[in-house]
Parts: C-alpha cells; sequence; structure tokens
C-alpha cells in the first residue's frame, strides 16, 4: 500500500445566484450583441437574397416544369398502354353493378351524337382524325431489344 498520490478533493459546489448573476450577464451581452449587430445582419442577408434568390427560383421553376413533363409524359404512356383497357373494363363494370346507369350514360352519349350531327352537320365521329378513329396506339414496344440473345427464347 505504497505511495501513490493522494485523491484531490472535489471543488466546492457552485453558488446558485453567482451562477444565475453569470447567466443574467452572459444572457444581456448576448442580447446586446444581437441588438447591435442586427442592422448589419439584415443588410447582409438582404445582399446576399439579392444575389442568390433570383437563380434559385429560376433553378425552382426549372425543376418543378421538368417534373410536371416527366409525370405528364408517365401519365400519357400509362393511358396510351392501358387506357383502352381500362374505359372498356370501366364499362363492363358499370354495367354489371348498375345497368341502369349504363344505358342511361349510353342513351345520352347517342343524344349528343345525334345533337352534335344536328348542330354542324355531320356525324361526330367525322369530326374525329382519322388516326384517332383508327386508334392505332403508340408504337409497339420491345422490351427485350436491348437484351443480348441467349438461345432460350
Amino acid at each position: 500500500m505504497g505511495g501513490s498520490a493522494p485523491i484531490p478533493a472535489p471543488p466546492p459546489p457552485p453558488d446558485p445566484l453567482k451562477a444565475a448573476q453569470a447567466n443574467d450577464i452572459f444572457y444581456r451581452s448576448s442580447l446586446e450583441t444581437y441588438i447591435q449587430k442586427q442592422p448589419e445582419m439584415a443588410s447582409l442577408e438582404q445582399r446576399l437574397r439579392e444575389k442568390y434568390m433570383p437563380r434559385q427560383r429560376e433553378l425552382e421553376r426549372q425543376m418543378s416544369a421538368l417534373d410536371l413533363q416527366k409525370s405528364a409524359q408517365a401519365g400519357l404512356q400509362v393511358e396510351r398502354e392501358l387506357g383502352p383497357q381500362r374505359s372498356l373494363e370501366a364499362m363492363r363494370r358499370q354495367f354489371e353493378t348498375a345497368p341502369e346507369a349504363f344505358a342511361t350514360q349510353r342513351g345520352l352519349g347517342q343524344q349528343a351524337a345525334v345533337q352534335f350531327a344536328r348542330l354542324y352537320g355531320q356525324s361526330p365521329m367525322g369530326a374525329v382524325p382519322q388516326e384517332v378513329q383508327q386508334g392505332q396506339g403508340g408504337p409497339q414496344i420491345d422490351y427485350l431489344s436491348g437484351l443480348p440473345r441467349t438461345g432460350l427464347m
């Protein structure tokens, strides 16, 4: 039990009153510094805003326009691929669930066609371009075109 150094006594606990006064002085000096520097910081913020905000707004506009364009293209692609199937499926479902509503819709469509023919002097189908009437749809997509052939397919 040799000669190891004695453990020093812990420091006395801080005086709560002095700690509160020190916190108060620090808080007041922080507020005074903030108030003192506020016009300077406001002018710096304004300069930065004038310098960078127009470019940021322009980039945001470009990104949102590209986003809208891509979502519209994706929607059109899905509609091109699945549109006829969706509409036929919706009509079949309506006919099965509510035949009266289906008949009403069909009658209203026929009535609108007759009114169109009276008003414009031609059938509604005559007003639709030929390529739309034929319903060729988009070009056929070959999903395997970029893949190497293995001979299995």
